[in-house]
């Protein structure tokens, strides 16, 4: 019997095909590059879920397609696709990296950077990598696969709460934050470098989908005032803020987060490195304020996906934010 993937679409690049003027418009089926896949010991099956651009993905969005992953893991596949625009790829990655708890198998997230209908896209060796991670790789987590060399015969096999999105429009687009990736997909065959993941097993899958989406992620500025501050996070129920080097808060602004009295979670605004308070002496007062919550290696998208998933859950914001869920904080899941 063939092993069975389910590919659920969403839209995005992949889902596109440029016209004579060369504007590409959502038009193309993804399901037509199944034959062309290279993978015909493999019976795969084409779902949709919805059809937009991943810059119009909200977090409802990440409701529907979890649930939707559910759905389709009620039917024994050996994994699940997802088909998926590249510009928020990565905060969708880490909401279902949250959302579904329990993977008995493999949730790979991946797209193309040309429209999915042109010659030559890089939408065919995408999908079909992810659908042989879906279906060979011993993996029970949510993870982006992607290419990583412009002759596309390699593609990284990217944690889900440390992948984020690295070129706008470059092949090799996505990139993982702080953490080696999982594996690699290298001419068709699947390699997993040797760390401690989540592995396939039995088990039922259960969904934590609850989402507080009143959150607000900010760049803390040289030319930021208190004034101002207090304003943005005004209303919210909660900020991640991206602090300068290893999660410094300017001096002036410290009083407004702590009157904010909501979590307050640092991070820093560098890509790579993560929050690293304790090394300066000024960081004494940033870490005093009450309602601060340092995030580690967690890089800063995926510090905001789980703020608002770690309200939505109740409870102790704190604690969940501080616990490994999902690979994000300084080891595997």
């Amino acid at each position: 019997m063939k092993p069975k993937v389910i590919v659920l679409t969403t839209g995005g690049t992949i889902g596109h095909r440029s016209g004579k003027d060369g504007v590409a418009v959502m038009n193309f089926d993804p399901a037509e590059l199944a034959a062309e896949a290279g993978v015909p010991e493999i019976e795969l099956q084409f779902r949709a879920i919805f059809r937009k651009g991943s810059m119009d993905v909200v977090p409802d969005d990440w409701v529907k397609i979890a649930t939707a992953v559910a759905d389709a893991q009620r039917d024994q596949p050996r994994g699940v696709v997802i088909l998926h625009g590249t510009d928020t790829m990565h905060y969708t990655a880490s909401a279902l990296s949250f959302m579904l708890r329990g993977l008995s198998v493999p949730v790979v997230m991946t797209g193309s950077m040309i429209p999915g209908g042109n010659p030559g896209s890089d939408a065919l060796p995408n999908l079909r990598d992810a659908i042989l991670v879906a279906a060979y790789a011993d993996l029970a987590e949510v993870c982006v696969v992607f290419s990583a060399d412009l002759e596309r015969t390699k593609a990284l096999i990217i944690r889900g709460t440390r992948a984020r999105k690295m070129h706008s429009h470059g092949i090799v687009a996505f990139d993982s934050i702080n953490a080696p990736p999982l594996g690699d997909v290298v001419n068709g065959k699947v390699l997993l470098r040797p760390f401690d993941v989540r592995r396939r097993a039995h088990g039922e899958l259960t969904l934590a989908t609850g989402i507080e989406q009143n959150v607000v992620l900010l760049k803390l500025n040289p030319a930021l005032t208190p004034d101002v501050l207090a304003r943005q996070l005004q209303g919210a129920a909660g900020a991640v803020l991206e602090g300068t080097g290893v999660g410094h808060i300017k001096t002036d602004l410290q009083g407004a987060v702590a009157a904010f009295g909501k979590p307050a979670v640092i991070t820093t605004q560098t890509v790579y490195g993560g929050e690293c308070l304790g090394s300066y002496d000024v960081d004494k007062a940033i870490l005093a304020i009450p309602n601060i919550i340092p995030t580690g290696d967690m890089h800063s998208d995926a510090a905001f996906v789980k703020l608002m998933w770690a309200l939505g859950q109740g409870g102790d914001v704190r604690s969940l934010m501080r616990t490994n869920v999902a690979g994000e904080i300084g080891g595997a899941a």
